[in-house]
């Protein structure tokens, strides 16, 4: 997608599902790390796209098969793929890893991060971060090689349980996750939306 048509999308889903608060993070990552990251920009994608999904009075989050057995559980999130536009994709991935079909509530984040790594030049990273609800499908991922689970979790279980895990990790991705997840539910507590 062009830059001018993926602006014009922005404009649209700001319209449609409000505007986003914009932050930036500054992630130090270690190199393994980088390189997934540098691999994605060397193919063209600078962004994905995260889903906070309300099902059953939780969150289903998902865990990957890289960090399985950690304790680590976070939103979905993924990129669009070539002519997708970021709410087809936001679906697709939904879908894909928690088994679930959504609708899009609102466009709660606009995260912009500065990834690092030593010895290496700086890359710009951006997230769109929704809240959506679930509308059919049952929790139970359908990208097998991707995700290893997908769970139900309160915001209780992101913020106080799983955010010192990411913390603690030492993963700079982990970190970007958490810091990510803390402003999600500070804008949602702005907005007055109950969680």
């Amino acid at each position: 997608m062009a830059h001018e048509d993926f602006l014009d999308e922005l404009k649209l889903l700001r319209k449609r599902y409000g505007v986003p608060r914009r932050v930036h993070f500054t992630i130090d990552m270690n190199p393994e790390e980088y390189e997934l990251v540098a691999h994605s920009v060397r193919h063209g994608r600078r962004h994905d796209v995260t889903v906070f999904i309300r099902h059953e009075g939780k969150f289903a989050v998902i865990q990957k098969h890289a960090y399985a057995r950690t304790g680590v559980f976070r939103a979905p999130s993924g990129g669009a793929l070539p002519g997708e536009t970021l709410a087809v994709a936001a679906r697709r991935e939904a879908r894909e890893e928690t088994g679930l079909e959504i609708e899009l509530d609102r466009f709660v984040l606009e995260v912009h991060a500065n990834l690092r790594c030593t010895g290496k030049p700086s890359v710009d990273w951006s997230s769109y971060v929704f809240l959506a609800h679930s509308v059919g499908g049952q929790l139970d991922p359908q990208d097998k090689d991707e995700i290893f689970e997908a769970q139900l979790r309160t915001r209780a279980d992101l913020l106080t349980d799983i955010r010192p895990l990411m913390l603690a990790s030492g993963s700079g991705g982990f970190r970007y996750r958490a810091l990510m997840t803390d402003a999600f539910f500070a804008q949602l507590d702005a907005h007055g939306i109950s969680t």
